[in-house]
């Protein structure tokens, strides 16, 4: 047990060897993935070289990273079996995966730009990178932000207590109140602490940008084999354990439900407003599915996903079936939540029992807000027990594993943290260096130096890259909760998602229908999101909404529009906007159309050599 004893940011000595261990692979690989990267496409695309284990692994990898770990089983505390739908929506989409990877191939492209570039218009190419940039960059802070906040719940919030002490400060704008009553309030520039997660971020960046930078994608879909092995182990090392906190499996329904329909695949709306949250009824989880298959195609790492193996058969095969492992490890993640739900608020809960004052007050408060007390505070008080059960629950699966692992053997938690670390830089590499290669190929080429060489693009890839983290690291600060930051991750791609779709299917659908129904959606998202009062009070076209899509307070205030109707309002209005301008203005030309659509059936031969997209 000596060699086990806690050493260093409640970590063991077995367990920092263990990371080393991990560290020293990565670094490893990253070196000698240098000597493989001697122009752009071997950098942004691997040079095409990849068989079906590594393609797997890498759709695998680059489309799991451990904050949806987190959200599924922070979503899984708050409304029980249904959180499984915060990543089960893309079941649905998954057989689609199939159909889609040749066509994407077939594409011979770098980047999903080079989709937009050859089926539209050089502009719509630009508006795509711009978009793809942004959407790597939310992505990025998504899987930073529920990474850094398990990382810093595994080392039994050490961090936390180490931020404290250090106490160094970062500019915030941050909105004043002046006036409760009549909702007035001013921005201004503040100091605020750096928190202990942030500098597990700091740490998880410097990581992956390291060999990102120096090996391109080849260095990332070699890492995510060993990566994507790593997170199936951290998806299913804590299950059995936790369960056997509460007895085995078998004995799940033994202890009632401790939270309302905990064990309801579908989340009714009564349960959703007692425990305040979004419900999961059929028609969202139609909804949502809906709109993941719209974004999916268009995420910025797909078309590498898709392209970066020998043949079309390579990206079929590893994009569907790395998928079909990731869903899986959801089911995994669900039934971890679930025992955690039993084990937390049953009466051995370890928070209850403590005698850290701490764990007994977040005891009290996910009581309360599991009973019929909550709906009788003020909203005040409302609020604060929200943010201490949307902190909990961020944290859950790194409190349940920081309790557990070190009583079963030592270095188990360096390995969970390893495999952490492992499945948040599989994919923000990925999307690192894909966000790269948009910058490089489509604005920098294009607009700033149109004839340099080789090694010049290589750097720019490199430095852009950089640049993308750090936006992202920026970005991350201003998420509430990891489902806040995965319901962001399900929309951004979506609005431009609805013509890569259309483009495929439909001939008439235009360069114009791209711009007007791009920002359509977006519009529509902005409005719906942030003047949903104004449209509680006036409607649309004069016409006002049902009372039914909005959600209020106990005071009877809207708070917000339902995000079932969000995700319906913004869709319609890319769809709708774009259909009408397709067929008011000119189609695109025929021999144009004709190339596109020869190269998505042409297939590709083996040993074929692209010189440009």
């Amino acid at each position: 047990m000596l060699i086990a004893a806690a050493d260093w940011l409640g970590l063991g000595i077995v367990d920092w060897i263990v990371l080393g261990c991990y560290f020293a692979i990565v670094f490893v690989i990253g070196i000698v993935s240098i000597s493989k990267v001697k122009d752009v496409s071997d950098f942004f695309m691997g040079g095409r070289r990849f068989g079906k284990i590594f393609m797997m692994f890498f759709a695998f990898g680059a489309g799991t990273s451990s904050e949806q770990a987190i959200s599924v089983v922070a979503g899984t505390w708050r409304v029980g079996l249904a959180g499984i739908w915060w990543q089960f929506l893309w079941l649905w989409a998954t057989p689609f995966y199939w159909i889609i990877a040749p066509v994407m191939r077939r594409m011979r492209a770098l980047t999903t730009a080079d989709f937009f570039e050859s089926r539209f218009h050089t502009s719509t190419a630009t508006l795509y990178s711009i978009y793809g940039i942004i959407m790597s960059i939310a992505f990025i802070a998504a899987g930073l932000y529920g990474s850094g906040k398990m990382v810093d719940a595994l080392t039994g919030g050490e961090l936390s207590v180490i931020a404290e002490r250090w106490d160094y400060q970062v500019p915030v704008y941050k909105y004043v109140e002046d006036n409760k009553e009549e909702k007035t309030g001013h921005y201004q520039w503040d100091k605020r602490q750096v928190k202990g997660y942030e500098y597990a971020i700091l740490a998880m960046t410097v990581m992956f940008v390291t060999y990102g930078m120096a090996g391109g994608l080849g260095a990332a879909i070699v890492t995510d084999l060993i990566q994507g092995i790593l997170t199936i182990t951290f998806s299913f090392l804590l299950l059995p354990f936790v369960f056997k906190q509460i007895g085995g499996f078998g004995h799940l329904h033994d202890f009632g439900e401790p939270k309302k329909g905990m064990f309801d695949l579908i989340a009714s709306s009564e349960v959703a407003e007692q425990l305040g949250r979004e419900p999961i009824t059929i028609l969202y989880v139609i909804v949502l599915s809906i709109v993941a298959l719209a974004g999916i195609v268009v995420q910025p790492h797909i078309m590498g996903v898709c392209g970066a193996g020998k043949t079309e058969y390579e990206g079929r095969f590893g994009f569907t079936v790395g998928n079909f492992l990731k869903r899986f490890c959801t089911i995994a993640w669900t039934f971890t939540g679930l025992a955690c739900i039993i084990w937390y608020m049953g009466d051995d809960s370890p928070l209850k029992h403590s005698t850290d004052p701490n764990d007994v007050k977040i005891y009290e408060s996910i009581r309360i807000k599991n009973s019929d007390e909550y709906n009788a505070l003020s909203v005040d008080k409302q609020k604060e027990i929200d943010a201490i059960d949307s902190d909990f629950a961020d944290g859950l699966f790194g409190h349940a594993a920081y309790k557990i692992l070190p009583t079963i053997a030592p270095g188990l938690v360096g390995l969970l943290l390893a495999s952490l670390l492992a499945a948040v830089m599989s994919t923000s590499d990925a999307l690192m260096i894909v966000a790269a290669g948009l910058f490089t190929e489509n604005i920098y080429k294009r607009f700033f130096k149109r004839k340099a060489s080789p090694r010049h693009y290589l750097w720019v890839g490199r430095f852009a890259g950089l640049g993308v983290v750090l936006l992202a690291i920026v970005l991350q600060a201003t998420f509430t909760d990891v489902i806040h930051a995965l319901k962001i991750i399900i929309k951004t791609p979506a609005a431009i998602g609805i013509s890569f779709w259309f483009g495929i299917c439909w001939r008439r659908w235009n360069t114009w229908a791209v711009w007007v129904s791009t920002f359509s959606a977006v519009g529509a998202w902005a409005l719906v999101a942030f003047k949903f009062e104004w449209l509680y009070g006036l409607g649309v076209f004069g016409l006002r909404l049902p009372e039914t899509m909005f959600a209020l307070n106990t005071a009877g205030e809207v708070v917000k529009i339902h995000d079932v109707w969000q995700n319906v309002i913004y869709i319609s209005a890319g769809v709708i906007s774009g259909g009408i301008v397709s067929l008011i203005t000119p189609r695109m030309s025929k021999e144009k159309l004709d190339h596109f659509f020869d190269l998505i059936h042409t297939p590709i031969r083996p040993g074929e050599h692209v010189e440009v997209p």
